[in-house]
């Protein structure tokens, strides 16, 4: 395939790229095509569509606005550059909720019973749509420990008069977001055998968790927990946030007797960011409601879900659960190919692809490139620099870890004890990234800045 745009052209469609981000049937045709123009009658929310003609949104580039460098998103669905892109008909959805006002506490109730029909949950099961997975921890844990009972929701997160309020995690499944269980002021406590999980048991106890994306570091299985659990008449609770794909997890966890498992919706689901599932119990589900927004003097009421998220969050979960995933992997091979039919010129070879289908967490392809060093003067980290500097359009970002901006630690030394899974490879000479959150046509911008990194950079 050849690439006949010169630099001024790139940064052309680099630069229109703010249309990418509007719905597909109001924004142009991707940044290759013309601006539709809307007819006079068309309307949304049963009101006129009007262009801005003043301020913020005047220039149809809102980025370049504010001064902020818009991304092509080649690292994955990392909530630290916004996660994931919504489709299209995510995007409809969603303003078709906003047409209405509706009780958020009867449409998430509809939505429940909805999200465990698609997700073939067990009998007595439903499911909530949270402020995103970290946010269905905070609710869940305090509906575990108020019920539903007034007094204790009200004062959350002091526990310290519940009858239980502590919950037991294996040392290796603690992660950044035992944070969310620890804010409820429920108490964790530590084990790493099976013996000890059982020994730790204690009036006091209410839970065991299960980081499911750390499920082969610990000593006691998934099974075993939920065995453990119901022999003792406590709760469980599995994250399994970035454990989708495969969609089959959706109804395996909960069939295997977790009360509670927590989805992200923002990820490979691609729903709104800010969103999350969780399925299980549907008593448990109705004490988290009542944990929540919109619900007030709760610990949950800053984690409001708005209408709109709900519905665009359900359509984004149906899409994903029906659609064809060899399909949808297709696709993302022939992103990666048009790359590589690109650059192979400048005797730069593709990789085998890497993909493990049955990985615990984050299961999707990743696509690495090789350098022949004597043809070109640059090392694979430089190649990743150089693509997140393009401007006004960055392509993926090295300036920020997976765990987001960091405090100052007043003792010294650094103040990130979470490690970047994002980072560049270890070998100097290859390169790779992720495509699937790629929109259309990204993959010719990368295939042409990366020719232009090679030709700069070519020994000959």
């Amino acid at each position: 395939m050849k690439f006949g745009w010169s630099r001024r052209s790139f940064l052309a469609a680099m630069g229109a790229a703010s249309s990418l981000f509007a719905p597909s049937g109001l924004r142009a045709a991707g940044i290759f095509g013309k601006k539709r123009k809307l007819a006079t009658n068309e309307s949304l929310d049963g009101a006129p569509i009007v262009p801005i003609t003043t301020g913020l949104g005047s220039t149809a580039n809102i980025y370049a606005e504010l001064g902020v460098t818009p991304l092509i998103n080649i690292n994955g669905t990392v909530t630290v550059i916004g996660g994931s892109v919504m489709r299209p008909e995510v995007m409809e959805l969603m303003r078709r909720g906003n047409e209405h006002f509706v009780l958020i506490d009867e449409l998430e109730i509809a939505a429940g019973k909805f999200i465990a029909n698609l997700c073939k949950s067990p009998a007595g099961y439903t499911g909530l749509v949270t402020a995103g997975a970290a946010a269905a921890l905070v609710v869940g844990y305090a509906g575990m420990m108020s019920e539903d009972l007034e007094p204790r929701m009200r004062a959350i997160p002091d526990v310290s008069d519940f009858p239980r309020n502590e919950v037991i995690i294996q040392k290796s499944h603690r992660y950044p977001f035992d944070h969310q269980i620890r804010q409820t002021g429920a108490k964790l406590v530590e084990i790493e055998t099976r013996e000890e999980m059982i020994a730790a048991i204690n009036p006091k106890t209410v839970a065991i968790h299960f980081t499911n994306i750390l499920s082969d570091k610990g000593k006691v299985s998934g099974p075993e927990t939920v065995a453990i659990a119901k022999e003792h008449n406590l709760y469980t609770f599995n994250d399994a946030a970035a454990d989708v794909p495969p969609v089959e997890r959706f109804w395996e966890y909960p069939a295997l007797g977790f009360d509670m498992v927590a989805f992200s919706g923002g990820k490979d689901i691609r729903g709104p960011q800010a969103a999350g599932i969780l399925i299980g119990r549907e008593d448990l589900m109705h004490y988290a409601l009542l944990n929540m927004s919109p619900q007030e003097d709760r610990i949950g009421r800053c984690c409001k879900v708005g209408k709109e998220t709900i519905f665009g969050m359900l359509k984004a979960l149906e899409l994903f659960v029906n659609q064809n995933y060899d399909a949808t992997l297709r696709v993302y091979d022939e992103r990666a190919q048009v790359i590589t039919d690109a650059i192979e010129m400048f005797g730069v070879t593709a990789l085998p692809r890497q993909y493990n289908p049955q990985a615990l967490g984050n299961v999707t392809p990743r696509y690495s490139w090789k350098i022949d060093r004597s043809k070109l003067d640059i090392s694979g980290q430089e190649v990743m620099q150089k693509l997140a500097d393009t401007r006004p359009l960055g392509i993926g970002s090295m300036g920020a870890g997976a765990s987001g901006m960091r405090g100052r630690n007043p003792d010294g030394g650094s103040a990130d004890t979470h490690a970047d899974h994002h980072g560049p490879p270890r070998d100097p000479d290859s390169f790779g990234f992720a495509v699937w959150q790629l929109k259309d046509g990204e993959d010719k911008l990368i295939a042409d800045r990366l020719v232009e990194i090679f030709r700069a950079a070519s020994r000959a």
